[in-house]
């Protein structure tokens, strides 16, 4: 009998420890390593989605000390850094901290639409220095390296995908191939058919990786506004020598009913030069 006890006493506290962990929002930094042919230096991004005006410090100090730590080449901001129900003030001071010291691009989310204040939102994007990709491509160098950045707002501002995969399209089709291209959209839906335009990397959110998750799990379980089995919900996801990286997001107390196993993370990407596969071999 005592033996009995102690064992329901062990699972009983394994059990809560298990809660416990599953329910920690403290923000992790999740870090990426992929290879390309058309990189002939390191290029580092961290990639921000689904801030939805949380606090992560007095003037989002959290986000800002990593970033720094990290110093990217470029900050990718991929939608929904605003909330429709939750006040402006935080997703604006992150902005105007990193928007004059870093190379930051950022495309709008589902969100920013349902405040009813998209148009601001946009301004205050562009007064803080940051570059709106409000369905533009820049082309800018990073060393001896060119990269293409596109981005295409969110569907919410169209009503129909269709807009959507023409305007990727035809943003693909005005990047050179022989630069390396990167596409910046809020939603993952449809990743397979945006690789197919040939960018080179994608990064996306919205999902928050799911609602739920265990934690040998990589997909999330359930999202609000999707029926069906959830892909993409958050990881690097690889298309042959190209790849799709979905953040989980930032989102902590906008979030009605607390998320298991998914910790907000901030993504941080290196990009390395990797040898063209026939010389990769004779190298080997």
């Amino acid at each position: 009998m005592k033996t009995l006890k102690i064992v329901i006493r062990l699972i009983l506290v394994l059990f809560l420890l298990f809660i416990f962990n599953g329910l920690d929002c403290r923000m992790k930094v999740r870090k990426y390593t992929i290879g390309s042919t058309k990189i002939t230096q390191p290029l580092k991004i961290v990639l921000i989605t689904d801030l939805h005006s949380c606090r992560y410090g007095k003037g989002e100090r959290r986000i800002i000390k990593k970033i720094d730590q990290f110093r990217p080449d470029i900050i990718m901001l991929g939608g929904d850094i605003f909330d429709d129900n939750m006040p402006f003030d935080r997703s604006t001071q992150l902005l105007n901290n990193i928007g004059p010291r870093y190379r930051c691009y950022y495309t709008t989310g589902n969100h920013e639409v349902w405040s009813g204040k998209v148009d601001s939102i946009k301004n205050i994007v562009r007064q803080s220095g940051v570059r709106l990709l409000d369905g533009e491509k820049e082309t800018l160098k990073h060393g001896n390296d060119t990269l293409n950045i596109c981005g295409w707002p969110d569907v919410t501002e169209h009503a129909r995908w269709y807009v959507v995969w023409n305007g990727v399209d035809s943003l693909s089709k005005i990047c050179n191939p022989r630069y390396y291209n990167i596409l910046l959209h809020h939603r993952p839906e449809f990743v397979e058919k945006f690789m197919d335009y040939g960018f080179d990397l994608m990064l996306a959110g919205h999902y928050h990786g799911g609602q739920f998750r265990l934690p040998w799990m990589k997909e999330g379980v359930y999202a609000p506004d999707h029926a069906g089995t959830l892909k993409y919900t958050g990881g690097d996801y690889p298309f042959g020598n190209r790849h799709a990286i979905i953040s989980r997001g930032l989102a902590r107390e906008s979030t009605l009913v607390p998320r298991f196993y998914i910790r907000p993370e901030l993504v941080e990407i290196t990009i390395y030069p990797e040898a063209e596969p026939q010389i990769r071999k004779t190298i080997k």
